[in-house]
């Protein structure tokens, strides 16, 4: 059988930010305004036997530790490495903290879901 395994842990962050893109028609988002997050990080592998495992979600653990002490409550355009704070910018931000210490990382979502919006960045 040729298939895989896809394991996820989700944690959410509190966060504000600010947007001068010019190609927003609400002038609204040059405000600075706050979002409840839901990330979810999914690491990726081939399917094991039955009597083993891709990875412990243990391992997830310290690397969301690590992405909440960055994220969380914080001002996202003053994090070094972000330069504008868009959903896919901060998918990209989270997947550079995240792979070194995530074996298999294969995708970042990330959701705003009192706004209805969500955005997922994939590695193949």
């Amino acid at each position: 059988m040729n298939a895989h395994i896809l394991l996820s842990r989700t944690f959410t962050f509190e966060a504000a930010h600010s947007l001068n893109l010019k190609d927003g028609a609400d002038t609204g988002y040059k405000r600075l305004h706050g979002h409840s997050f839901t990330a979810t990080l999914t690491a990726k592998g081939p399917k094991v036997e039955i009597d083993d495992w891709l990875l412990d979600f243990g391992r997830f653990d310290p690397v969301i530790e690590k992405l909440k002490e960055k994220l969380d409550h914080g001002y996202l355009n003053e994090l070094e490495g972000l330069p504008s704070p868009t959903l896919e910018n901060i998918c990209a931000y989270i997947y550079k903290l995240a792979a070194p210490d995530l074996p298999g990382l294969h995708s970042i979502e990330l959701a705003r879901k009192t706004c209805g919006q969500s955005c997922k960045l994939i590695v193949e």
